[in-house]
């Protein structure tokens, strides 16, 4: 039976606070923990989450070291989200040093949460240098990744993501979920009418 832990923090009238929606998070960890197995999951290291130029390129595109935790790596599989682009820390001074009509792109670290196949918080945090890359557009290079497991008021403190947008992008996780597999039902459905309707034919001619 599906839980209903937390429900009852939706009947009120005032606005929830980030303690409470910390609970409402780990409800819902709660609620898909034990599916989390029956699912194709992402790996950490294909998270599009740097840029080059206008568009987004993988984690583990430019092999960077590793750290951490020696459980997690870049094969990692589960729900990874990377933290705010207005939360990102950049140092100031450094990187690519732009030209006119250069795009300015200095170092940086990134923090990415996760929720791991086994159900566990992770936090990666991504250090990245900023180069020139194709016709100075900017390129954001990793050059290391420290992955560790974590609780979930570290991940809010270290991302600056807000509690509710990380229960909400859990939520969308589940119903994507959900529709991948009405899909499949839908598909095996009009496989087995094909079938029962081949066999009828047989039938009428046997």
């Amino acid at each position: 039976m599906v839980s209903t832990q937390g429900l009852e923090l939706f009947v009120r009238k005032d606005r929830l606070s980030d303690e409470e929606w910390f609970v409402l998070i780990e409800a819902r960890r709660s609620l898909i923990k034990p599916y989390l197995n029956t699912f194709t999951l992402p790996e950490l290291g294909s998270l599009k989450c740097l840029c080059r130029a206008s568009f987004t390129h993988e984690l583990s595109m430019d092999c960077p070291e590793i750290g951490g935790d020696e459980k997690f790596s870049l094969e990692t599989q589960g729900i990874f989200y990377p933290q705010p682009w207005s939360a990102i820390e950049r140092i100031p001074n450094s990187g690519l040093r732009p030209r006119p009509g250069d795009v300015s792109c200095p170092d940086g670290i990134m923090q990415v949460w996760g929720l791991t196949r086994s159900g566990l918080w992770i936090l990666a945090e991504v250090r990245f240098v900023g180069e020139a890359g194709y016709k100075r557009r900017g390129y954001e290079r990793a050059k290391t990744v420290v992955i560790r497991q974590v609780d979930l008021s570290t991940i809010i403190s270290k991302t600056k993501e807000e509690p509710q947008k990380m229960w909400r992008d859990l939520g969308e996780v589940i119903k994507e979920w959900a529709e991948f597999r009405e899909r499949l039902y839908n598909q095996a459905l009009n496989i087995a009418r094909m079938v029962g309707i081949e066999e009828l034919a047989l039938s009428l001619i046997s």
